[in-house]
């Protein structure tokens, strides 16, 4: 409250300084004509000592005089015609201060009847662990879902809000909306790209044919994308083509401004890929579940015997096992246990774990299918 009573003093002091103009000069200045007055017969005097010097001569002083003489009986003139010293009346001044006052009181006067004085500052650290930005978010696709269902034609909110989708996690709606997108303003290498993550993200990690041709799509676009040629690299892994996968890792490492972040990742794929070819079990390829390793476990990972490294994978895997048999409405999660009891080399607890998911999708034609898929793939169907 305050500060707005000394912001509404400085913006009067302010507009008295601007308004000051608008209610004339001050009495006390002299009118222009007599100030000209008073230069005309400075420059007599002027005239005279230039003569006494012998700076002029005295036809060029009379001719001086002549002049300054015939300009100072004319402002003489002007200044008794005028009145003398020009003079300022009283309600100018009086408009004057009226209004220096009275704007600042009106601006005040509208903030108190309808804002907020009394509401009090929120404090920095509240302001730093209220998730601001993540209520924008939800508000903002909120708008544009609304926006969609009236409007689903509308090719350009799909495709803005398809990448959205993804930051959230919401792998199935990123698909759908790229997939809306495609189909509205055609395909480009960046939706095509965007579509086949989804899709495999949404089955866990499985690159599924539908998947793969959208990311071949998208290289044939544009050759310069990393994501869909490591998907694909992921791809022909899980189809068991474990040479041409260490081919494909090791062009992306001889790529140019190859990065950093990923660079790792992909020399860990290689030994993988190089121990699976030889028929033995990974040494660090872990299998990820719901929820995954955290960054320390994997760090610990790195620096444990071969035993060690054993024991914790087996154990994540167990209590993903666990948590399927307690809710096993999640078919990612099913997927991802199949996989990782292939991965141990234990073929009859994935045949078990298969035939588990197979019942609790009885009916659910979409994900038989992609159970049978991965069986087939990971040559569980003797």
């Amino acid at each position: 409250m305050l500060l707005w009573v000394i912001l509404a003093g400085l913006t009067a002091i302010v507009l008295i300084f601007l308004l000051r103009p608008l209610a004339g000069g001050d009495e006390s200045t002299p009118a222009r004509d007599s100030y000209n007055a008073t230069v005309y017969r400075d420059q007599l005097e002027e005239i005279e000592g230039d003569l006494a010097r012998g700076l002029i001569g005295e036809a060029e002083a009379e001719a001086a005089r002549l002049e300054v003489a015939r300009r100072l009986l004319a402002a003489d003139a002007d200044a008794k015609g005028k009145g003398g010293p020009a003079t300022t009346g009283t309600w100018p001044r009086v408009a004057l201060i009226a209004v220096a006052l009275a704007l600042p009181l009106a601006v005040l006067g509208l903030y108190l009847s309808f804002g907020s004085p009394r509401l009090p500052d929120q404090p920095l650290a509240a302001r730093l662990k209220d998730p601001a930005s993540e209520k924008s978010v939800g508000a903002l696709v909120a708008r544009v879902e609304a926006r969609l269902r009236a409007h689903p034609e509308e090719g350009e909110g799909w495709d803005v809000i398809a990448p959205v989708y993804m930051n959230v996690r919401r792998y199935g709606d990123a698909a759908d909306a790229y997939e809306n997108a495609i189909r509205l303003l055609g395909p480009s290498a960046k939706r095509l790209s965007g579509y086949g993550q989804a899709r495999v993200l949404e089955q866990g990690g499985l690159v599924t044919e539908e998947a793969r041709g959208a990311l071949e799509r998208a290289l044939g676009l544009d050759a310069t994308l990393v994501e869909p040629r490591i998907l694909l690299t992921i791809a022909k892994e899980q189809d068991g083509d474990y040479a041409a996968a260490i081919e494909d890792w090791r062009g992306l490492l001889n790529r140019d401004g190859a990065d950093e972040r990923w660079r790792s990742m992909v020399r860990t794929r290689i030994a993988n890929a190089q121990t699976l070819r030889s028929g033995e079990t990974p040494a660090v390829e872990v299998p990820t579940p719901a929820p995954g390793p955290s960054a320390a476990d994997i760090a610990a990972a790195q620096s444990m015997s071969q035993a060690d490294r054993q024991s914790m994978v087996e154990g994540m895997v167990q209590r993903l096992a666990t948590r399927l048999e307690q809710n096993g409405d999640d078919l990612a999660g099913w997927l991802r246990l199949v996989r990782a009891y292939t991965v141990l080399d234990q073929k009859d607890e994935a045949k078990k774990a298969l035939a588990r998911a197979k019942s609790q999708f009885a009916g659910d034609a979409k994900a038989i299918e992609q159970l049978d898929a991965l069986a087939e793939q990971l040559g569980l169907t003797s």
